[in-house]
């Protein structure tokens, strides 16, 4: 018996086995049968060495028993030989006196008493192997009784095993269809969460649409208010006026021609101050196909230059309306955003030639000869769109552009690479040339306008000067002509603004409203007249709006746009304006 020579028990045999097939609250039915499995190898291994010990003791026991039947037959054969050696005996003693050969057989009964001697001997101890051999048969026996007990009790933990994990297949069943049924609803809600929320989107977005048509209904009872307010200033100063001319007709010849004298006096003041003031339409020029952005003239006044959606730069003869030069300068890719002049044979290196430069979607600077048409650079670096470039007035060779990629870049011309970038806090909408070729001026979204030194570093360049006087983007820069020192801005917030950076910080002098005013487009450009007194802006109801900037007042609204008016332009030649429809119009006085 090996097995239980080396010390195990069955008994512990059997408890692993138990505890190793008791189930856990969350094992699986896979886990559950390979635990079944394991705990039957385990106890099939360890009745199989009590079963072939049992098959080996009931062997020598079967061997013992033939062995001790040789032997009883072995000592009947002996008995038999004692009971003739012992009537030899007899017959020898009797015979003892009678010779030798009685000698000869009590030797021999010697022998055989000695060998019937160890024969018992033997016997003795075979019968002592049979009786251990029963010993331990029955003792194979009792604890195959025992191991019989524990594989039923065994068995019977495996069936209340199985029941348990067949219940806990149905439980999992169940809990799966629940987890489906869970997330069915939750898909649902789901569902029903986005619907509301769109719902919700919408309803929001159809309130702002109210709200803002609210606001124009507004806007448009307060504009007409103000429309009824300022005829009836006007019917009050007719009325005035005509009292006065009745009183007037009354005078003296003497006060009548004193005050024509004073007239005379006055007029002559005005015609020194302005020769020109727009006043009526003079040309309508189909300039662009699909709407125009930026209009400007040559230093001279003599050409006009449009910018617009069909990707061409149009160039008109000023006085006449008519195409001129090359006519159109083709090759942008995308709309074209803004448009200028250099100086012509009065700039930096290359000023011989006069130049134009494009700003456009397509995110890039296009540089053309005005006079043959041919493109000398495509400037590319910004990574979206280029909504404004201009030429340094001092040096033609260079030019400032600005993107809504948030960067400003200056640019060589002559090699047609970019000199600096500069990177800006907000999306900037226009840029222009200041007081100097180092200083640059910007309008941004988050309405500012900034100043920027060009002879710093650029890690102190990026903390310009900043002039926070609007509450919407600034739509565009614009330097006054009689001055490099003060600059204009627009808004979306319809409002200009007048800068003035001679006290040594930026601020703001004078603001620019008007009642029914409301800024355009998003790039939308004002324009100041060459001697620096007046200052003119498009309208998004199609008017043109000109304002005195000495005292800051609105001196009169232009008509002659169908649409937003985007861009204007005045030079020598007069006022031009530019609409969304690509209609620009020449002002006559």
């Amino acid at each position: 018996l090996p097995y239980f020579s080396r010390g195990g028990t069955l008994s512990s045999l059997v408890r692993s086995s138990t505890a190793m097939a008791i189930p856990s609250q969350g094992d699986s039915a896979a886990t559950l049968l390979a635990k079944l499995q394991a705990r039957n190898r385990v106890e099939v291994d360890a009745f199989r060495a009590v079963f072939e010990a049992h098959a080996g003791a009931q062997r020598q026991a079967r061997v013992l028993q033939e062995r001790v039947a040789t032997l009883n037959r072995r000592c009947a054969e002996l008995s038999e030989g004692k009971e003739k050696v012992e009537a030899d005996l007899k017959t020898a003693n009797e015979a003892a006196a009678k010779g030798a050969a009685v000698k000869d057989q009590s030797a021999r009964i010697s022998e055989l008493q000695t060998e019937l001697a160890a024969s018992y001997k033997q016997h003795a101890e075979s019968s002592q192997q049979v009786i251990a051999a029963k010993e331990q048969q029955a003792k194979a026996e009792d604890e195959l009784v025992t191991a019989k007990n524990a594989l039923a009790i065994a068995e019977r933990e495996r069936d209340e095993a199985r029941e348990r994990g067949s219940e806990l297949e149905v439980a999992l069943e169940e809990s799966r269809a629940a987890a489906e049924t869970a997330t069915l609803e939750a898909a649902a809600r789901l569902l029903a969460r986005n619907e509301a929320v769109a719902k919700a989107e919408a309803m929001e977005a159809e309130n702002a649409s109210l709200v803002e048509r609210l606001m124009q209904m507004k806007m448009a009872e307060a504009e007409k208010m103000n429309e009824i307010n300022d005829l009836y200033d006007d019917l009050q100063r007719q009325k005035k006026s005509a009292e006065m001319r009745a009183i007037a007709s009354d005078l003296s010849a003497a006060s009548a021609e004193s005050m024509s004298s004073l007239a005379a006096a006055v007029g002559g003041a005005n015609a020194f101050g302005s020769a020109y003031f727009p006043a009526r339409k003079r040309l309508a020029i189909r300039a662009n196909v699909g709407g125009t952005h930026r209009v400007a003239f040559t230093p001279g006044g003599d050409v006009l230059a449009t910018a617009g959606d069909d990707r061409t730069v149009a160039l008109f003869d000023a006085g006449s309306g008519n195409p001129t030069g090359p006519e159109r300068l083709t090759a942008a890719t995308g709309a074209l955003l803004d448009v200028d002049f250099s100086g012509g044979d009065s700039g930096g290196a290359g000023s011989d030639v006069l130049m134009v430069l494009g700003a456009g979607t397509d995110r890039a600077l296009r540089l053309w000869d005005a006079t043959t048409g041919r493109m000398r650079h495509t400037l590319t670096g910004h990574a979206e769109k280029v909504v404004s470039a201009k030429f340094c007035p001092w040096n033609y060779a260079r030019a400032v552009s600005c993107s809504h990629d948030r960067t400003i870049k200056v640019w060589d011309l002559e090699r047609g690479f970019c000199k600096a970038s500069i990177m800006c806090a907000s999306n900037c909408n226009s840029v222009t040339y200041g007081e100097s070729a180092a200083v640059v001026i910007s309008g941004h979204y988050d309405g500012a306008a900034r100043i920027w030194d060009l002879r710093q570093k650029p890690g102190a360049a990026c903390d310009p000067v900043e002039v926070r006087g609007h509450s919407q983007h600034v739509t565009a820069v614009t330097m006054m002509p009689t001055n490099r020192g003060q600059f204009i801005t627009s808004s979306r917030d319809n409002t200009l603004k007048l800068v003035d950076l001679r006290s040594g910080r930026a601020e703001v002098v004078r603001t620019l409203k008007a009642s029914g005013y409301r800024s355009g487009t998003q790039w939308a450009n004002p324009c100041v007249a060459p001697d620096g007194r007046h200052v003119v802006a498009g309208g998004a109801d199609g008017g043109v709006f000109v304002w005195n900037l000495i005292d800051g007042g609105l001196k009169v609204t232009l008509r002659g746009h169908d649409v937003a008016v985007a861009t204007c332009a005045w030079s020598q030649s007069g006022l031009v304006t530019a609409d969304k429809n690509g209609v620009a119009i020449v002002w006559s006085g």
